[in-house]
């Protein structure tokens, strides 16, 4: 059974994945891969890897503004599941690494993704700076803050990026608490165990002119941890 989750995930890309970036570039549309990835690949990884999202929040997320999603990261699924459960098209920020993935990457490059080169402090800003184009032109960003995956599930210290950018252009930070992903796909393994996956979206947090952002960072962070504890007593209760 796993070798098959496996292969429907990979067939998921294998499709999917092209066939977006062909009508793209076909009906000169940048939304069309965007839209396929939350209703089409999303959907069809998700389904494949036998689990089942419940959200909590949605009346936080607010289609006609644009923010930078921020949230934690304990699993590969992570991604699809955003992709899924979020329901405005959003541009990750990447690290560069992940642009030489297959069809992941080719997907993110293609669509206009920001990637981040963490260990060049000059072009890291500048993709922070095209991240925030993105964001006056009206799109939504969203972030992994911790910088990497989590191996305990606790929600890690925090990156600048995010909030340097949010704090230049007075940008609202929504924070988001993924919950379960880290049983079903644990960071650095390809064991699929299928289970509940609990998604829980915060209120949006604003610098309010604030020029040092330690203690701007550190309420997100906070109310990523109450979200998180929330999400894990969900599916507790749940189970």
């Amino acid at each position: 059974m796993k070798i098959v989750r496996i292969l429907i995930i990979f067939m998921a890309c294998l499709v999917l994945i092209p066939l977006s970036l062909l009508l793209m570039v076909l009906l000169f549309n940048r939304r069309i891969p965007l839209v396929m990835a939350r209703t089409m690949w999303g959907p069809w990884v998700l389904w494949a890897s036998g689990i089942q999202t419940k959200v909590t929040g949605y009346d936080n997320v607010e289609s006609d503004q644009s923010y930078i999603y921020v949230s934690n990261h304990m699993s590969f699924l992570d991604i699809p599941v955003l992709f899924k459960v979020l329901p405005v098209n959003i541009h990750f920020v990447a690290k560069k690494e992940v642009m030489y993935m297959p069809f992941i990457g080719w997907f993110m490059w293609a669509t206009g993704m920001i990637f981040i080169d963490r260990k060049n402090r000059e072009k890291a800003i500048v993709s922070l700076e095209r991240a925030g184009r993105l964001i006056k032109n009206g799109k939504n960003v969203l972030v992994f803050p911790e910088g990497t995956r989590s191996t305990d599930g606790q929600v890690g210290n925090l990156k600048k990026g995010a909030f340097k950018l949010a704090a230049s252009g007075d940008i609202g930070i929504v924070p988001i608490a993924i919950s379960g992903t880290d049983r079903i796909l644990p960071a650095k393994s390809s064991r699929i165990t299928p289970g509940d996956v609990r998604v829980t979206i915060g209120n949006p947090v604003f610098t309010k002119g604030q020029e040092d952002i330690t203690f701007f960072m550190e309420e997100v962070r906070q109310s990523m941890v109450a979200l998180k504890e929330k999400g894990d007593a969900l599916l507790l209760k749940e189970k």
